[in-house]
């Protein structure tokens, strides 16, 4: 079983699940990045992602009881996972799995984890649930060396957004990690936007305002 928490600062959701339901996963997530073609780097962000799910699952990031139906407890392992990032994660994970074969069991594993994913992305902002999650399809349509190139630098930039400007801007960021919007942009706001993140050395905070 999965289930989600949206994180206080905007920044993401809080994963849970099992440890099957999380092993099952993580397996899954290293089948898809093993055998799809469009993921070139076998060792990079989408990968991430099992290494952020085995942490979970190990209990190196968050547990909790949780009480189902009134009746039956269960022990529950989760872990932070920022929006940008899990979005086009997810997205890439889905795009690849029209490119190699599956089996319903790894369907079902998929299935369960987008649910939780468009469900908190729902209850995050539901007024632009289709623009994100449009905008982070597009985004996975973009060349695979152009998203690695731009993931850490979008993801750090809104990471140092305010909580209100990262709800405000999640959809921007989006946009700017396909390759075709960030080149033929030119709205004002958006071309301020992408020279900032282009010209600013980024490097991953050791603690995130999640």
């Amino acid at each position: 079983m999965f289930r989600f928490d949206l994180t206080p600062n905007n920044a993401g959701i809080v994963f849970w699940g099992d440890k099957a339901s999380l092993n099952e996963l993580y397996e899954c997530i290293h089948y898809i990045v093993d055998e799809s073609p469009l993921i070139k780097n076998k060792e990079g962000f989408i990968l991430a992602l099992a290494y952020d799910i085995r942490k979970a699952r190990e209990g190196q990031r968050r547990t909790e009881e949780y009480l189902y139906d009134f009746s039956e407890t269960y022990q529950l392992y989760g872990v932070e996972l920022l929006w940008p990032l899990v979005l086009l994660q997810a997205a890439m994970l889905r795009i690849s799995m029209s490119y190699i074969e599956t089996d319903k069991s790894k369907l079902s594993v998929m299935y369960a984890f987008e649910f939780i994913i468009e469900s908190a992305l729902k209850q995050f902002s539901p007024d632009r649930f289709e623009e994100i999650t449009r905008s982070a399809k597009n985004a996975s349509n973009s060349d695979f060396d152009w998203i690695e190139d731009s993931i850490d630098s979008r993801c750090c930039y809104f990471i140092n957004q305010s909580s209100e400007n990262r709800k405000e801007q999640l959809n921007k960021i989006m946009n700017s990690l396909d390759s075709f919007w960030a080149h033929y942009t030119r709205e004002k706001q958006d071309v301020k936007m992408l020279s900032l993140i282009n010209n600013t050395d980024w490097e991953w905070p050791e603690d995130i305002t999640w």
